[in-house]
């Protein structure tokens, strides 16, 4: 898996943090109402939580993929050095 995925991923997550801490510090002002700023932010977490398992389970996948064909490759290199 490339570096850049992680990267992505972690950006993902400084992006939904981000949202929610804005939400949160917007609940300080009377305009908006705290019970619909609070749903937004249950929206954004359920939708955080959602996203990251999408996206960490196809990251698993291919890394275990990825550890299966290095594991492979290790082995058919011993057995050829026997």
């Amino acid at each position: 898996m490339k570096m850049a995925v992680y990267k992505h991923l972690l950006d993902i997550n400084a992006g939904f943090d981000q949202v929610i801490r804005g939400l949160a510090a917007l609940r300080s002002h009377d305009v908006f109402l705290a019970n619909e700023l609070d749903h937004y932010r249950e929206l954004s977490k359920e939708a955080r939580a959602a996203t990251n398992s999408y996206l960490v389970g196809q990251i698993e996948r291919d890394e275990t993929a990825e550890a299966g064909r290095r594991f492979r490759r290790n082995r058919e290199r011993a057995q050829k050095a026997e």
